[in-house]
């Protein structure tokens, strides 16, 4: 497999669709990942969440995706209150933190949610709408972010760990036009933490695993952002050193590595017209490897 090709199309119009062509970057993770993806394609598993195009448009503006996580909410708390409460404005960091505590606590590590007797008696919508409420927080905190384009798959299992050879793979450098592994475990990593100030997060939890999800940049870190982030990074490690360390993640542990391993990138990039056609999208239709 030597591309990867992530079509975009109009939700109500599949025929109209634009193709991005990732030329693969050729290492043992990126293998790895393929492997995941053609498990996930071969077990015919769906796209979880096609919406997932941030900043690209429009269409995940304040109001919707505030609307919609308060919809979800509300939709979970019928059949069980977790929540109990609205959020009232976006911008309320603490509440965001709160509601994606709320969502960590009952969903539990990435597959553990399939023994968890909250579940059992439900409509199979509480289990989707619990999992979308933690993804429409991120939503709400990503609205001014920068644009990307996130591709999952829910029902593969996260069974596959990064390796010491896979960390240093890791760059806090994104590039415009290039895609990336995604965070897959649950709960919060060093990254989050570092720029979250939350109070409410139960353990903490680097990247571990890894599976067939993805995510698709379009912006460039210049040097100042990267040394920016590295720094916050660094001085959150410091301050929780003992923390950490009771979680079992010594300083220097290959697993408190941050960021993303790129994957593949663009041959052609020409950032203002793609810029300027991904407004037109707001469906993820696929990922196919050729």
């Amino acid at each position: 497999m030597q591309y990867a090709t992530l079509r975009l199309s109009k939700e109500k119009d599949p025929t109209d669709y634009f193709d991005l062509k990732y030329k693969l970057i050729d290492n043992g993770f990126t293998r790895k990942w393929i492997n995941c993806v053609l498990k996930a394609q071969q077990n015919q598993y769906g796209i979880s969440e096609p919406w997932a195009l941030y900043n690209v448009n429009d269409r995940l503006n304040d109001d919707y995706v505030m609307s919609k996580l308060n919809d979800l909410m509300g939709k979970v708390d019928a059949e069980e209150v977790l929540f109990g409460f609205e959020l009232e404005s976006i911008d309320d960091q603490n509440k965001l933190n709160k509601i994606h505590s709320i969502f960590e606590q009952h969903h539990g590590p990435l597959d553990t949610w399939k023994d968890n007797k909250i579940f059992q008696g439900k409509t199979p919508d509480f289990r989707k709408n619990l999992s979308e409420i933690n993804q429409f927080v991120h939503a709400c905190e990503s609205r001014h972010g920068s644009p990307k384009i996130r591709i999952v798959w829910f029902d593969l299992p996260k069974v596959h760990k990064f390796t010491d050879s896979d960390y240093e793979l890791f760059t806090n450098r994104r590039k415009f036009g290039s895609l990336y592994h995604l965070y897959t475990d649950v709960g919060k990593n060093i990254e989050s933490l570092a720029t979250d100030d939350d109070e409410h997060h139960h353990d903490v939890v680097p990247n571990i695993h890894f599976s067939a999800d993805c995510v698709a940049y379009f912006c460039s870190d210049d040097d100042e952002t990267v040394k920016n982030t590295e720094n916050k990074i660094k001085d959150y490690v410091l301050k929780n050193k003992k923390y950490l360390e009771n979680q079992g993640y010594p300083m220097g542990d290959m697993r408190l590595t941050t960021g993303r391993i790129e994957l593949g990138r663009l041959e052609d990039v020409d950032e203002l017209t793609i810029t300027d056609r991904l407004k037109n999208y707001d469906f993820i239709q696929s990922l196919n490897l050729t």
